[in-house]
């Protein structure tokens, strides 16, 4: 009876997945600006991200905030989302994620409270009340195994918990990503590198498009780009990403292929530092379902 019901969690664990707006735009000049010595650029990185945490960004007009990211070298967009991040290693996400699966795109977004440590490697993810796959709940421990989480389904086929492969059919065949990417770090690593790949290849690397753009109704800058073609390590043909103007941080970020369609759209509503101990990331926690 036990390998039965092993049988049925693994199958259900396939069903597994992580996973409003009004604009005003400018376009970015298409030109390459010339490298700032790092150390200066950490500098105006370090100044920026003062000025975010001041409120300075916030009482900005729509028509201001878009002369300053305009007038923003564009090495400095990736370089204080970077630092801004750089010392958030623990905390709590509330997010929203969709993606388009098999070609299929998700209509409603799956709803998800997540406690994420980034070194050493660490998560716990809960699928929310009145999201798709409710009641879910998967751990991954990289100190306990790098291969591998450890989840439930929700709902009445909550059997027993399993173990699959990181990067396996379980994981992979109901998402873009692994849990390892949960955190607002993978977005920003994702800014950097395509940043570094324009460098690289001699490609201006300003933002296509900037526009002010309200998300669940506060005021983010958005960033557009798009990749040209032939160029290498672009990540989709068209992202973009919702910066907050209180803290140096993603909002939330979209990303399109050639032909238009989405194909992801991921959104932090919430952030909030936390310190966490390793019964966080424990499935014996009294607070979890496994």
């Amino acid at each position: 009876m036990k390998s039965i019901h092993r049988l049925l969690a693994t199958l259900a664990l396939t069903w597994l997945a992580w996973g409003p707006l009004s604009a005003c735009a400018a376009t970015a000049t298409d030109s390459v600006a010339t490298p700032i010595q790092a150390g200066a650029l950490t500098d105006e990185a370090h100044a920026f991200i003062n000025k975010i945490k001041s409120g300075a960004l916030l009482g900005m007009s729509d028509e201001q905030l878009l002369k300053t990211f305009n007038q923003l070298d564009p090495q400095l967009i990736s370089a204080y989302l970077e630092l801004g991040v750089k010392p958030l290693n623990e905390y709590e996400i509330w997010t929203q994620r969709q993606e388009r699966m098999g070609g299929n795109w998700a209509n409603k977004p799956y709803v998800n409270y997540i406690k994420y440590r980034h070194k050493p490697r660490q998560v716990y993810m809960k699928w929310l009340k009145d999201s798709p796959k409710s009641g879910q709940e998967i751990i991954y421990d990289e100190t306990k195994r790098k291969d591998a989480m450890y989840g439930h389904i929700g709902g009445l086929f909550n059997i027993t918990s399993v173990w699959a492969a990181l990067d396996g059919s379980l994981a992979k065949g109901n998402s873009n990503h692994t849990v390892r990417d949960l955190g607002m770090q993978s977005i920003v690593d994702r800014v950097a590198s395509g940043n570094r790949a324009r460098v690289k290849e001699g490609i201006p690397t300003a933002p296509n498009q900037i526009e002010v753009i309200k998300v669940n109704g506060d005021r983010t800058v958005a960033m557009t780009w798009i990749t040209p073609a032939g160029m290498k390590g672009g990540y989709a043909y068209k992202s973009k990403i919702y910066v907050d103007l209180k803290q140096p941080w993603v909002r939330m970020t979209e990303s399109w292929d050639e032909h238009g369609d989405i194909i992801e759209r991921v959104s932090f509503d919430k952030i909030a530092p936390a310190s966490f101990t390793d019964a966080d990331f424990d499935p014996k926690n009294s607070s979890y379902a496994f």
